[in-house]
């Protein structure tokens, strides 16, 4: 059985907008002045769930009562937190549930029409079952949420191999890169879908990363194509490179992303880097060799390891 929740609106545009930047859906579908009517479908490709969401030359006047709600449900605290911020910059209403239960299990956030949405966070339990989350176990660690809040808390720092990834905990510590593609292989062992690795070059310059020092600057550079890897869960970026990370510091500042598998940390990501830099001072007539930049690039790097 498919499932498609149907609703009628005045306006899809503001629709749009709330239920893909804010709740994470993606569009899977559109139609226009199909019997005078327009409308989208929204949620994940390859899903046997969709919302659709239509306008007509007929207007609608909703009067959703308190309970009449959407319920979605995101595997970490992460997701939801990123929801709530999101939610709070457009000035979307946040509201205290008339159900008690959802005062205790969720968040709600009204959307352009004034229906509540109700975001709750599911824990999933990692499989017991599977080898590559003994490790985890012994860490006293049960469950996905609870293994993102921990790897956030560890250190930033280089492992002593690139390729493995299980280094992470021996360790201790890790990578933008060795984190999340450590992740991303948790999510593949426990069927943990729309869990993406992405690979994404941004601006990096002292204001949007803290602690690389003033090298940038100081050789007249107004930014440095930077590699950074982070998750995207259920449509929102999520960065664990360390407590302090915040994929908001960088999310207007990205100028490339291609979705990439753990495998490719090492030497695709470092190539796939290097190229994009070469192309970078060609096109901007950029004074500094290859070499200089990167050299400049390292010593940032290395000042966020200390």
């Amino acid at each position: 059985m498919i499932f498609r929740y149907a609703r009628h609106t005045n306006d899809l545009a503001p629709i749009i907008s709330f239920y893909t930047n804010v709740i994470g859906l993606e569009v899977i579908g559109k139609f226009e002045n199909h019997s005078e009517y327009n409308g989208v479908f929204l949620g994940f490709k390859n899903k046997d769930w969709h919302l659709e969401f239509t306008q007509s030359l007929s207007n609608v006047d909703h009067y959703p009562d308190e309970d009449d709600l959407l319920v979605f449900y995101v595997n970490t605290e992460l997701v939801l937190n990123e929801i709530v911020n999101d939610a709070k910059n457009i000035g979307a209403e946040i509201r205290k549930s008339k159900n008690p239960y959802w005062q205790k299990n969720g968040i709600e956030i009204i959307d352009p029409d004034g229906f509540g949405v109700i975001i709750s966070v599911k824990d999933i339990t990692l499989d017991a079952n599977v080898t590559s989350n003994k490790p985890i176990k012994q860490k006293g660690i049960k469950t996905w949420n609870n293994l993102l809040k921990f790897i956030k808390e560890l250190p930033y720092g280089r492992n002593a191999s690139r390729t493995d990834l299980s280094l992470v905990l021996k360790e201790m510590k890790g990578t933008c890169s060795s984190k999340h593609a450590y992740l991303k292989n948790v999510a593949l062992d426990n069927n943990l879908d729309q869990v993406k690795l992405i690979l994404g070059i941004y601006k990096m310059n002292a204001s949007n990363t803290p602690g690389i020092g003033n090298y940038i600057a100081e050789n007249n550079l107004p930014y440095i194509p930077e590699a950074h890897c982070y998750l995207k869960i259920n449509g929102k970026f999520i960065d664990v490179t360390n407590k302090d990370s915040d994929i908001r510091r960088i999310k207007n500042d990205i100028l490339q992303e291609i979705e990439i598998k753990p495998s490719q940390i090492g030497t695709f990501k470092v190539d796939y880097h290097k190229s994009y830099l070469k192309n970078w001072i060609s096109e901007n007539s950029i004074k500094l060799s290859f070499e200089k930049v990167w050299e400049i690039r390292e010593k940032c790097i290395e000042n966020l390891s200390c």
